[in-house]
């Protein structure tokens, strides 16, 4: 029993070790030969801010109180969930020569991919607290819920990741096709307006988008400073726990596409 137990806790290092070594590698590609480097992480993000603000603040004169950490929420919310499904789906096709390898454990990559576009968010949020405290609004311990919504849009990407990596082995024009669905469903999704202007009659639909739960959450635990709906993230908590575990089961029973396609 202690030799499983050793050779467990061996293994859980081994493989948080390499979880490791492959994000911080991922990260340093993406940014490799730029002048500003991971500062685009932050750029990027404020780039949407500004022509948010411009539109909406500007030209149209929204009188939204908080617009700007409103806005800034769901953007790096978004951007998230975006950038996580497009790497994931070429992740496999994208490292031929670490899925060939013989012994390494191929279903890392999705994760590696979820990973480095998490660790996106988390050197972003800093920022949004800046954005609310100039905006005079106090946070309220409301925010300690944070990795809990955190772990939901993880599990979801990481387990859409899984389905849409092997559909991409199968079917090459995946990842493009994803990229183009992925900047529509921007628009079908809370980033830079308020769920409740959607008209009523299409709320049933609208609201089957996993985003609007994810993004409004972050919103009630950050801005307004209390819970978030229980119902409706209790539903999408167990939706992404399902997601994930097809996700991976499918993954791993389509491994030997790995060697045929790659």
């Amino acid at each position: 029993m202690t030799v499983l137990s050793d050779n467990f806790h061996r293994s859980i290092i081994y493989y948080w070790d390499l979880l490791y070594e492959l994000v911080r590698r991922d990260l340093k590609v993406q940014y490799e030969g730029t002048l500003l480097g991971f500062a685009w992480t932050l750029i990027m993000p404020f780039l949407h801010l500004g022509v948010f603000y411009f539109l909406f603040k500007v030209i149209l004169e929204v009188t939204s109180p908080r617009f700007t950490s409103f806005a800034f929420i769901g953007i790096i919310g978004y951007i998230w969930f975006q950038s996580a499904l497009s790497q994931a789906s070429g992740s496999a096709s994208g490292n031929r020569d670490l899925a060939l390898r013989p012994g390494f454990p191929i279903p890392l990559l999705p994760l590696v991919a979820v990973s480095s576009s998490m660790l996106h968010f988390i050197f972003s949020f800093p920022l949004i607290l800046l954005i609310i405290l100039a905006e005079k609004h106090h946070l309220s311990s409301s925010i300690f819920l944070m990795p809990l919504i955190m772990a939901v849009q993880f599990t979801l990407c990481l387990g859409l990741g899984y389905l849409t990596a092997i559909l991409n082995l199968i079917f090459r024009d995946t990842k493009n096709i994803l990229d183009a669905l992925l900047r529509v469903f921007y628009f079908l999704s809370p980033v830079f307006y308020d769920p409740q202007m959607v008209p009523d009659q299409y709320r049933r639909f609208y609201d089957l988008n996993p985003m609007v739960t994810i993004l409004q959450s972050y919103r009630d635990i950050i801005l307004h400073g209390q819970m978030p709906q229980l119902f409706p993230l209790t539903v999408l908590t167990i939706f992404s726990i399902f997601i994930v575990w097809i996700g991976f089961r499918v993954f791993q029973k389509q491994s030997y596409r790995f060697l045929e396609e790659l």
